[in-house]
């Protein structure tokens, strides 16, 4: 019959004195003991540690063999492999592959070798002097074109002469506009003259023995249109100024029925102006207004200068009618140039 007893594991180590020492081995389970010589050591250094050179080591550095000591290097599996295997031949250097790989590596730097040589001799030493002469001059010549060109004088040369240009240019330009406008200036001021003239002329050829001749010259100042209708409704309304409104007996000037609010008014409430001018251009202002802003540019359009509003207040359509034909007749004459249009 068996019988199941505890036994107590101990080591029995002798120490280096001679005498025996039993150790407990469960009190250090969790930690690495080296037993060595009958002692027990908690702090070793092993193989791998790095942290010395072994004689296996020593002796491939002094074969010229490099040693990878790189710590915790594949977790110390790489520690002892040696580092640049690749240099060194297998098997003592009677490799064949490596051999061969010499052989071609010798053949190659001799061809190239050879090549070199034989290229240097084809030239001779007064031929390679006079190589470098020519190529020197060459160079320079290159490098003081770019010189001249971009830094030197030309370059200078080029702006000074684009300059000038451009200011004589620009004179020039100068010049011509300011002769093309002064050109343009005096022919519109010429033909506006002459058509000034022509109008005056025109006018007083028309007036001639009435009151208002004296006008004339103020009349053909405005435009040939507002002069036309000033001479048509001075026609119209009062005989070229035969039938005139006064004050105080004196002349008042209106010749068109004009009946705007002044401190001098005239007889039939017309208004008074002070002058044969301020009449003219009191009036031609009034009309340049009713034909360039409501474009009443013709005597049907001008019919409310009589009618004002209404007509029919004024003597009714028939004389309204009679009233743009009379006042057509003379503004026909000396606005031709609009019927032309």
């Amino acid at each position: 019959m068996y019988t199941r007893t505890k036994i107590k594991r101990v080591a029995d180590i002798k120490a280096t004195t001679g005498g025996s020492k039993r150790v407990d081995l469960r009190r250090d389970e969790a930690f690495p003991v080296l037993f060595s010589r009958g002692k027990k050591s908690r702090h070793f250094y092993t193989e791998d540690s790095k942290l010395y050179i072994t004689p296996r080591e020593q002796q491939m550095m002094r074969n010229g063999i490099k040693i990878n000591r790189s710590v915790h290097m594949w977790d110390s599996a790489n520690s002892r492999i040696v580092a640049d295997f690749m240099r060194y031949c297998p098997n003592g250097g009677n490799s064949s592959l490596v051999k061969i790989l010499e052989k071609r590596s010798a053949d190659l730097c001799d061809s190239l070798a050879e090549v070199s040589q034989n290229f240097v001799r084809q030239f001779s030493l007064v031929r390679l002097w006079n190589l470098s002469i020519v190529g020197s001059i060459l160079f320079g010549m290159v490098l003081m074109t770019f010189v001249y060109k971009y830094l030197g004088q030309g370059a200078a040369a080029n702006q000074i002469a684009v300059q000038n240009a451009q200011a004589v240019q620009g004179q020039v330009l100068g010049v011509e506009a300011e002769v093309n406008e002064k050109e343009f200036t005096s022919e519109f001021m010429e033909i506006e003259n002459a058509d000034e003239k022509t109008l005056e002329k025109e006018i007083r050829e028309m007036v001639k023995g009435f009151p208002i001749e004296n006008m004339v010259p103020y009349i053909a100042e405005k435009d040939r249109t507002v002069a036309a209708f000033i001479v048509g409704i001075a026609k119209k309304e009062s005989a070229w100024g035969k039938r005139r409104p006064v004050l105080n007996g004196q002349d008042c000037y209106n010749y068109w029925g004009y009946r705007g609010k002044r401190m001098l008014m005239g007889s039939g409430g017309h208004t008074c102006f002070n002058s044969p001018k301020d009449a003219v251009d009191t009036v031609a202002k009034r009309i340049e207004t009713l034909v360039k802003k409501y474009d009443r540019n013709t005597p049907a359009k001008m019919v409310v200068w009589k009618c004002g509003s209404d007509c029919e207040a004024t003597g009714g359509e028939a004389a309204a009618r009679k009233w743009i034909s009379d006042v057509s007749l003379y503004f026909n004459k000396l606005n031709y140039e609009e019927e032309e249009k």
